[in-house]
């Protein structure tokens, strides 16, 4: 399973994301570096997790205030031996098309910023074809409240490989992953490449993820608290 760290962007620094209030979001704290600079904790979570794969939320482009795109190309320029998950509200094929041919680079789709089935296929066939197999789909909820189009949650085969059950109730929680959701998502999609998203805290919930077949789990407030450590980390890889 692995465990790839979050960046919740907003105005060119990084913040902590918590229960999806993006208006109260703040400053990250982290035990891990004093710096909220997106280079500086990349570096850090390198050097502490020897991390290389990064999911980048563009939160200012997800909420269409600007975007931070000059920003995380940097990023992605910066360290060309990391895999980037990048998730900027992706609306239109002009959008995606500023990341595609990046190799290094999965677009991720949120739900959230879907309008329709219809709007989710113009985008998909919009990608290049190796774009498209690396594409993941964000199925994104609030607490029980499916965001985006009712017929995209209907239709799973029209989902990639990757998909991430998104609980933004959770994320910065520390309450515990949506096991339910995960298995939801199991039931409808079995052969599917899951990604758990939002209040992970400790080994024992990474062990279970993993037990349970988890693909991947993003992570962010357990790794800058303390709660998780490079051996936990290490041990799910």
């Amino acid at each position: 399973m692995h465990c790839i760290p979050v960046l919740d962007i907003a105005a060119g620094g990084v913040v902590r994301a918590v229960r999806g209030e993006r208006a109260a979001y703040r400053p990250l704290t982290s035990c891990l570096t004093q710096s909220t600079v997106p280079a500086d904790v990349v570096a850090a979570l390198r050097g502490h997790f020897a991390s290389t794969i990064f999911y980048v939320a563009d939160l200012d482009a997800i909420q269409q205030h600007g975007s931070n795109h000059a920003v995380i190309r940097a990023l992605v320029a910066a360290h060309p031996d990391c895999e980037w998950w990048i998730d900027a509200g992706f609306d239109s094929p002009t959008q995606l098309a500023e990341w595609a041919h990046c190799p290094n680079v999965r677009c991720v789709i949120g739900s959230e910023s879907l309008h329709s089935l219809h709007h989710y296929a113009t985008l998909c066939a919009a990608l290049p074809a190796a774009a498209a197999a690396n594409s993941v789909l964000s199925l994104d909820r609030k607490g029980a409240t499916r965001l985006g189009p009712a017929d995209l949650w209907t239709t799973p085969a029209r989902w990639p490989q990757h998909l991430i059950a998104m609980n933004l109730a959770k994320v910065g929680a520390s309450e515990g992953p949506d096991f339910d959701y995960l298995h939801a998502l199991r039931a409808l999609a079995p052969n599917a490449a899951l990604v758990a998203a939002g209040g992970a805290r400790h080994a024992h919930d990474l062990a279970r993820l993993r037990a349970q077949g988890i693909a991947a789990l993003l992570l962010a407030t357990a790794l800058h608290d303390g709660s998780l450590c490079a051996a936990d980390v290490l041990a799910q890889t």
